[in-house]
């Protein structure tokens, strides 16, 4: 009884749920007690991530972060919590904050920048965002990728060690060059992801597992062992031959998933600057990570690494979540309410018409007994 009376509670549940569904039946909060549960209806994604992480922090948490950034002269990680202390209101103390200025005027020394950039563009590699840049300058102007063809394709034909991941990526950029395939975020942007990745992978920024994701990616828009055969008939001496021999291998160069990834990362290096892609980067094992990471950058900018790092939570998905339990369970709290009060009163029901039959049954029984006794009593008389 009760398992059928639960059945039809729990049917009437989820039509009464669809329906407050499809014509938005909510219960309105004072709004002192919206605050008071964290109601977060009608924020936006940026205000969503503020009201996330407002649940993990404490002005002590995060001075102690700038003066721990400042104390190891790492100026980005200064920044980056100082922005996190103005956007929550924190004060942060004027010598703190003068400090960690300092480093930032320091790590950008026109002097230093200049001679990374040179060693960036010229190798392809080097430790700062100088030398990224200049890195980025040579691969967009067909430079890098060339250089990275013929050395490691060099090092291919000679039976030597060499980066497939640099190899095949600079394939790809060729590709991205010549407007052989359809890159998604358009040819430069794809580019610049290419150098982004190359240089995070020389400079050590990058998971072996992410490296491995990436490097297939590669292999399924780039044959390579097609692309061997191709690098046997180039000439050095013919510069004007071997490109065309080259473009026109990036002709055959596939549409693939990598041309959107690219897009993303170098999205993400602008959204929230070089340092701190490299970082985020670091957090990356799987391609769905790219994508995860991409949409949190969408609302929190600069600040997304703080964002992971005080919440603990890599996706938008996982922010917005949490963001919005306590906001979907008051809203349709009359209909658990429904669901439980009516359980209880189905079992509440059933222990009274149970109870009222014990009692019909005692009293019967009390009835046939008293019934027995005058009978008894009925028969002793009349002998």
């Amino acid at each position: 009884m009760i398992g059928r009376i639960a059945f039809f509670l729990l049917v009437g549940t989820i039509a009464l749920g669809a329906c407050a569904l499809v014509f938005d039946w909510r219960v309105t909060l004072p709004p002192d007690l919206a605050a008071a549960i964290g109601w977060r209806e009608g924020l936006s994604d940026e205000q969503l991530v503020d009201a996330d992480v407002a649940w993990y922090v404490n002005d002590e948490k995060i001075r102690r972060k700038v003066d721990d950034a400042v104390g190891r002269e790492d100026a980005t990680d200064a920044m980056l919590w100082l922005d996190m202390a103005r956007r929550l209101n924190i004060p942060v103390a004027g010598g703190l904050e003068a400090a960690a200025y300092a480093l930032k005027a320091r790590e950008d020394s026109l002097e230093t920048q200049f001679s990374d950039y040179v060693s960036g563009f010229v190798t392809g590699s080097s430790d700062s965002l100088a030398g990224l840049a200049g890195a980025v300058t040579s691969d967009l102007t067909v430079y890098g990728d060339l250089r990275d063809i013929v050395g490691e394709g060099g090092k291919m034909l000679a039976g030597e060690d060499y980066s497939e991941f640099i190899l095949g990526l600079s394939v790809v950029g060729l590709a991205a060059t010549v407007g052989t395939v359809a890159t998604g975020g358009g040819g430069v942007v794809v580019k610049a992801g290419i150098s982004f990745v190359k240089f995070a992978k020389r400079a050590g920024h990058m998971t072996a597992a992410f490296a491995a994701r990436l490097t297939r990616l590669a292999g399924d828009a780039v044959d390579l062992p097609a692309f061997k055969q191709t690098l046997r008939r180039l000439d050095l001496t013919d510069p004007t031959g071997s490109w065309k021999i080259l473009t026109d291998y990036a002709a055959t160069v596939r549409g693939a998933r990598i041309f959107d990834v690219l897009g993303k990362l170098e999205n993400i290096r602008e959204a929230v600057g070089t340092t701190e892609a490299l970082r985020l980067l670091k957090r990356m094992e799987k391609i769905e990570d790219v994508d995860d990471i991409y949409d949190v950058t969408k609302a929190a900018g600069k600040r997304t690494r703080g964002v992971l790092e005080l919440t603990g939570k890599s996706s938008m998905r996982a922010i917005k979540y949490t963001a919005n339990v306590l906001q979907i369970l008051f809203e349709y709290v009359w209909a658990l309410a429904l669901w439980v009060g009516g359980l209880v009163a189905a079992i509440l029901l059933r222990v009274t018409i149970s109870a009222w039959r014990l009692g019909r049954w005692a009293l019967r029984r009390i009835r046939r007994n008293r019934a027995r006794h005058a009978a008894a009593s009925l028969r002793l008389s009349t002998r």
